[in-house]
């Protein structure tokens, strides 16, 4: 590619880590498909180079995706499959997992959330049954769904 081609790609790619950090797959992907005629080579060439200059991290997104999923209200197995398929090496994912009590406070907040004006949830009763299917999709393992919807059950008994 030429000199200007690999400045067009360079401004884009910082265009892009201007609004948010991106993956180095996601960043790859992005600016093949906005410079279908420019080389892998020349791609992977800017790549270095943010990279080089600290502009460009895979571990600084991966620490702003997880923080964000978080705040979301998503489990470690989604935001971990969500790192997965956004390119992250798996030594970074392996890294980045909380405490397992950071995760228990979680789910038992979107546990809270959820429960919010309901007086009680029978164990087995079908809204605890879909409580804990919903936990399960936001990707809480299945030790963490259950503890959070005893501990809710607990709480919310002691209060009433």
């Amino acid at each position: 590619m030429s000199g200007s081609g690999a400045t067009a790609l360079r401004r884009r790619a910082m265009d892009l880590l201007a609004r948010r950090e991106h993956s180095r797959c996601e960043l790859a992907r992005r600016l093949r498909d906005r410079f279908p005629e420019a080389d892998a080579e020349s791609v992977e060439e800017v790549l270095v180079r943010l990279a080089g200059e600290n502009l460009q991290s895979d571990r600084r997104f991966a620490e702003e995706y997880v923080r964000m999923r978080m705040r979301r209200g998503f489990g470690w197995l989604h935001i971990r499959a969500d790192l997965q398929s956004r390119g992250v090496d798996a030594d970074i994912i392996a890294g980045l997992s909380p405490p397992e009590d950071e995760w228990l406070a979680l789910a038992e907040n979107l546990v809270a959330s959820r429960l919010r004006g309901q007086v009680g949830l029978a164990p087995g009763s079908r809204d605890h049954q879909r409580l804990f299917r919903f936990m399960l999709s936001r990707g809480f393992p299945a030790d963490i769904a259950r503890k959070s919807l005893q501990n809710c059950g607990r709480f919310r008994s002691a209060s009433v």
